[in-house]
């Protein structure tokens, strides 16, 4: 008997292939009794056989198949019973291309990359269809190696694990209510759910380009391995080493982010030479990063070269931001002396040199 719906899960894609019926109502249309259309009757078969799988034995009359088939396909606009209205806004406009996430659970099991859009689609997703739109043309050329989902700001930390901005500018976006005219946030997230931000403008080419840097791999780049560089003052950091030499680490940490052709991160390496060169004794490491030569979990980015961040031994998860508007030796110290886990040996608090 000829198979009539079948329904495929392949990844995160749900694909509904549905074979219209069109043929029994023809069929039936030519035949005004469908009681007396008996399309499988039997001697030899038992009472409690069942070939068609519909839960229909012996003589099948037409119309019987038809109600049978007409329950058994399932109906693509109602989705199921716990389909929200945005999902199904989603799935008029865009079918299976994209989905809306409220949690990581999806992402976990999955095992597929992920690049997901955050703005208030719950409540606004009509007037934002031109950013999905954008997501939609990326979802077409890639959607066989990437999911592709959209969410709201509220479900940063649900999603991602991760928040930005302070809780000032929470606030402040919360005064402020919803915009349309901002730009939505993009984040890929790999198997490994390494995060990465899409930055710089939003349009339909440059999504396309960071879907395919996040297909081939590239968003997650390292430079190779320094050589043994434990002699000096000021360590050497990239992304391959950065969970060992920074995370890992049982000291307090001054985590230096620079950029290769930024004048000031060139002016600021020697003063980090003689601040490691004063600071040898104490339990701190310096430690530096080309950070557009390497990837960084989200929550240590650089908006901006450079950027100095002290990392306390036991709290990895709380960046202290160095501020200040000069970046002197003097300054640097202070700095660390006074977010220092503990008490430095050759310096008090306030950064000045003890007289024992």
């Amino acid at each position: 008997m000829e198979q009539v719906a079948v329904a495929k899960t392949n990844g995160c894609k749900r694909k509904h292939d549905i074979y219209t019926t069109n043929h029994l109502k023809s069929s039936s249309s030519e035949n005004n009794d469908d009681n007396s259309s008996e399309l499988y009757y039997t001697e030899e078969e038992s009472d409690d056989d069942d070939p068609t799988g519909f839960g229909l034995y012996g003589k099948i009359t037409t119309a019987q198949l038809r109600e049978a088939l007409e329950e058994s396909i399932p109906a693509t606009e109602s989705l199921d019973t716990t389909t929200t209205e945005l999902e199904r806004l989603l799935y008029k406009h865009y079918e299976d291309h994209i989905v809306y996430l409220e949690s990581t659970e999806t992402i976990e099991t999955s095992g597929f990359p992920y690049i997901i859009m955050f703005h208030s689609f719950k409540k606004y997703a009509s007037q934002l269809c031109h950013y999905t739109d954008m997501l939609f043309q990326s979802a077409i050329h890639y959607g066989g190696d990437i999911c592709f989902a959209v969410t709201d700001f509220e479900n940063y930390e649900a999603v991602l694990h991760y928040r930005p901005g302070n809780e000032a500018y929470w606030k402040r976006y919360k005064k402020l209510g919803f915009n349309k005219h901002r730009w939505p946030d993009v984040y890929a997230v790999d198997t490994d759910h390494r995060i990465y931000q899409l930055v710089g403008p939003l349009n339909e080419v440059t999504l396309k380009q960071f879907s395919l840097k996040l297909m081939n791999g590239e968003l997650f780049k390292s430079e190779p391995l320094p050589e043994d560089d434990e002699d000096g003052f000021v360590r050497v950091c990239v992304a391959e080493n950065f969970e060992q030499l920074v995370l890992k680490s049982d000291i307090d940490i001054l985590l230096v982010l620079y950029g290769e052709k930024c004048p000031c991160s060139f002016a600021l390496m020697p003063i980090l030479e003689e601040v490691g060169n004063l600071l040898q004794d104490e339990d701190i490491i310096i430690v530096k990063m080309n950070a557009e030569a390497n990837y960084l979990p989200l929550q240590y980015y650089a908006w901006y070269y450079p950027t100095i961040y002290y990392i306390r031994r036991n709290n990895k998860t709380n960046l202290v931001e160095y501020c200040g508007c000069t970046r002197t030796v003097q300054d640097i110290i202070t700095f660390i002396a006074r977010h220092s886990t503990d008490d430095l040996l050759d310096f008090n608090r306030h950064g000045k040199p003890r007289y024992d």
